[in-house]
């Protein structure tokens, strides 16, 4: 019997500590996730068009021209900066190996 109690105890045990893993981890993503699919096209296309608007910029001036554009949100690419950028064009050049920042 008390065996039987003891298991129960362990399952229920369990069951909550899996319900309380479940609640913790996020089930929506969240408004400022950048790593999204859809936002890193975004950048990605703004960096092309800011890198082919404006001849021979390097990685610093091409980070200012793109935190400078319309489309820039600083709210939901609150996180953007200069490594960030040097990944995204490694990113992009994966997919255009010819694209090279002017």
């Amino acid at each position: 019997m008390i065996k039987w109690m003891m298991m129960g105890a362990f399952i229920a045990g369990l069951a909550l500590s899996l319900y309380k893993l479940y609640l913790f981890l996020p089930q929506k993503p969240l408004a400022d996730d950048d790593t999204t699919s859809e936002s890193v096209e975004l950048l990605e296309r703004i960096m092309v068009e800011c890198n082919n608007a404006h001849p021979h910029l390097d990685e610093e001036s091409l980070y200012q021209m793109m935190t400078e554009h319309h489309k820039f949100d600083p709210k939901h690419f609150w996180r953007f900066n200069e490594n960030r950028l040097r990944h995204l064009i490694e990113h992009y050049r994966l997919k255009e190996p010819d694209f090279r920042i002017n």
